[in-house]
């Protein structure tokens, strides 16, 4: 189980890609190169796979290990009682829909700025079984503020758990 996080465009954006993905330390990534699916699948045939263009509504979609969900209800808001986890597993039951609403943006700043400060703290809430650890979250964390800093107000927010 994940969370697929999704700034959405109410426009297509172009994209290119392989369409195979892995599992890799908790979080699913599509491979982005021939070679790149030839180190992970080796003995696969690789002439039916190529790397084309498609559009879709995903401005930015990340995905990370649900076991990082009790770390991100750990990452404080600063001014408010929400936490990481409200914010980015469940921004709808939040009222949050739009990448501009209610300070959104700066709420997951100070959320990524938090776990900067607190890495020895938060590393201690890395789960066992190695699905996901601080780093990722903090890494999942910075990408996906800096879309959010390239998205336009009109953009929205979506989690899939």
């Amino acid at each position: 189980m994940s969370l697929d996080l999704y700034i959405k465009s109410n426009a297509p954006v172009i994209k290119k890609g392989t369409g195979v993905y892995v599992r890799k330390d908790g979080p699913t990534v599509e491979l982005k190169t021939i070679e790149e699916i030839h180190r992970h699948f080796p003995d696969s045939d690789l002439s039916k796979i190529s790397i084309d263009k498609y559009e879709d509504c995903d401005f930015w979609h990340g995905n990370i290990s649900h076991n990082m969900g009790r770390m991100a209800s750990k990452v404080p808001i600063e001014g408010s009682e929400l936490t990481q986890f409200d914010l980015m597993w469940q921004p709808d039951e939040h009222g949050i829909v739009k990448t501009g609403s209610s300070g959104y943006r700066n709420n997951v700043l100070k959320e990524f700025l938090y776990m900067r400060g607190n890495r020895e703290d938060l590393s201690l809430l890395n789960p066992e079984n190695g699905w996901g650890d601080y780093d990722q979250l903090l890494e999942f964390t910075e990408d996906y503020i800096l879309h959010l800093i390239r998205a336009e107000d009109d953009f929205k927010i979506e989690a899939s758990r």
